[in-house]
């Protein structure tokens, strides 16, 4: 039997982002699309037998924020109050934000806490040292998230239902 609930985990969290990136292209502040991940489909006539992931994918968004910066991020769920579980990331999408921040391109995560009804941004930065830290002291306790209090929450404002560029203008 499927799990259908874990086939679609994000996927309300995802939608709000889709929408504020629809807001944001309509007041011309930002173009931000979705980054499909491709699959590969094996068929038996016109069956479909089997599928998965052609590769491991980069962050979850990607697009330019006026006046010409680069953005990439990825949306996080979680339902550990105290912040995101490290171990919901994945080592290729930390590679990801390293290369990035190197580049000069604003990488950081969208992190939806459920219990507590609330969205953070976690700049890029602030997940690699976190990331770092905990690779170093694997198997130690209170190393293995990123705590809420170096999130800084996310709302609707000017017009945007979730306003995530907001923290970015202050970095």
């Amino acid at each position: 039997m499927k799990n259908y609930n874990m086939a679609n985990k994000g996927k309300g969290f995802e939608m709000e982002v889709e929408l504020a990136n629809k807001q944001y292209e309509r007041k011309r502040k930002a173009l931000v699309q979705k980054i499909s991940t491709p699959w590969t489909v094996i068929r038996r006539g016109k069956q479909i037998v089997s599928a998965f992931p052609e590769g491991k994918s980069t962050l979850d968004f990607r697009g330019t924020v006026f006046p010409g910066v680069s953005v990439s991020f990825d949306c996080k769920e979680t339902t550990d109050k105290r912040g995101l579980p490290l171990a919901n990331i994945a080592e290729h999408q930390i590679d990801y934000i390293r290369q990035a921040l190197l580049m000069g391109e604003a990488s950081f995560i969208l992190c939806y806490i459920k219990p507590l009804d609330q969205r953070y941004f976690i700049d890029g930065g602030v997940v690699l040292e976190h990331w770092d830290r905990w690779k170093e002291n694997k198997g130690k306790r209170g190393f293995n998230f990123i705590p809420v209090g170096e999130m800084e929450e996310v709302n609707s404002k000017n017009g945007i239902i979730l306003d995530y560029l907001e923290p970015l203008r202050r970095l």
